[in-house]
């Protein structure tokens, strides 16, 4: 890295640490393909590196305080990217091991008129759980998991920044887990709710 870059740099991080969004989106847009590249090589899915990206800037959101001593952002995200992307890895095999042995257990026969009934059930709680949201936290969810766009394309839909629509999206999701859980449904949570 140049000492001009370096400057830069410094200078971006200094006033990121000042809660300049301008200086957030150069860095985002600096660096976001980069990123995402890193990430979808290794996970194989464009929606997971795409989330993978919207949490690492989070993050970097998050902590800009913390950053203006750091010597090279551009390292400090490459580690970032590795830590979420092996993360993210142990995470979806943990949710097919989960995944098989549910189906495992409990012998989930497709043409089985009981299954199907319960299936309906818990799609009925999961739209209880998603109508007790804020009107906004539903619209977020639903462009999301139901309509397949990405944060992104909300956030363009709705005049939203990427960040806010991350930030629906996890409370959505928090809140919709927590109802589900105490309605006594854990196993399917991951089978509705799925992963965007």
């Amino acid at each position: 890295m140049s000492s001009y870059q370096q400057y830069e740099e410094s200078t971006l991080l200094a006033l990121l640490a000042e809660d300049s969004e301008y200086a957030f989106q150069l860095i985002f847009d600096r660096y976001r393909n980069h990123v995402y590249k890193v990430a979808v090589v290794y996970l194989k899915s464009p929606a997971i590196a795409e989330e993978i990206v919207q949490d690492i800037f989070l993050k970097l959101w998050f902590q800009r305080k913390e950053l203006t001593g750091i010597h090279s952002l551009e390292a400090w995200l490459y580690t970032v990217t590795k830590n979420f992307v092996l993360n993210a890895i142990k995470k979806t095999a943990h949710e097919w091991t989960a995944r098989e042995r549910w189906l495992k257990e409990t012998q989930v026969d497709e043409g089985n008129a009981d299954e199907k009934v319960i299936t309906e059930q818990y799609r009925q709680l999961l739209a209880e759980a998603i109508a007790q949201l804020p009107k906004q936290q539903q619209l977020v969810y639903k462009l999301g998991k139901e309509q397949y766009l990405s944060y992104e394309e909300i956030a363009q839909r709705l005049s939203l920044s990427p960040l806010t629509v991350k930030t629906h999206m996890a409370r959505a999701l928090d809140a919709i887990r927590t109802f589900l859980r105490q309605n006594g449904v854990v196993f399917v949570i991951l089978l509705l709710i799925g992963k965007k």
